[in-house]
């Protein structure tokens, strides 16, 4: 029974230290014209996860969710004067990319969520788009200590966004009730006529 214990002990400690990200939409169904902001979080085991180097693309079709580019945020440090740390944003076809690194400025790590990147898009056409990540892609996704080179390990959790066409049904209640009081009125002028 010790042995047991002991097990799942040791189970729940190392499941705890895995880093969480994932993708948050502000809005999970939108109509096409309107927009939305992904917020691609992070939460890293404050004793075991610090990184130094991080690289993370975000897979979406975007060209039916257009990418404002001046939305672009990070929670990540970011000295825009002598770029020690910094972050970096690109935007490709078929998807957002951030990178941040930090040679001199020491590590990074944070146990509460935060946000590792965010922007906003605006939906062109109906659909349901997934967010992915590539995790066996180191070139779009790696998260590391560069004086270890020790790997974080990480947990995924990916989202979907549903496009409508924001089209209302056409209600045909005004229609009727104008229909409904050209009748009486043809009933009130027939019947002073008569």
């Amino acid at each position: 029974m010790k042995k047991f214990l002991l097990t799942l002990a040791s189970l729940v400690a190392f499941s705890s230290q895995a880093a969480v990200i994932s993708v948050d939409l502000a809005d999970s169904e939108i109509a096409v014209g309107d927009t939305t902001t992904v917020n691609i979080t992070g939460e890293f085991d404050s004793q075991t996860e610090a990184f130094d180097f991080a690289l993370l693309s975000v897979f979406f079709d975007n060209s039916s969710l257009l990418v404002d580019s001046l939305s672009l945020t990070s929670d990540l440090p970011s000295d825009d004067v002598f770029f020690d740390p910094y972050v970096e944003f690109s935007e490709n076809a078929g998807d957002v990319t951030m990178g941040w690194y930090s040679l001199f400025a020491g590590t990074y790590t944070n146990p509460a969520p935060f946000s590792l990147f965010s922007f906003d898009v605006t939906a062109t056409a109906e659909g349901v788009f997934d967010f992915t990540f590539d995790s066996t892609d180191l070139l779009s996704f790696d998260f590391f200590d560069s004086a270890t080179f020790a790997p974080i390990s990480f947990e995924l959790s990916e989202a979907s966004l549903t496009v409508t066409d924001g089209v209302a049904a056409g209600v045909s209640a005004p229609q009727t009730a104008l229909l409904l009081a050209l009748a009486l009125g043809g009933l009130v002028v027939a019947r002073r006529r008569s």
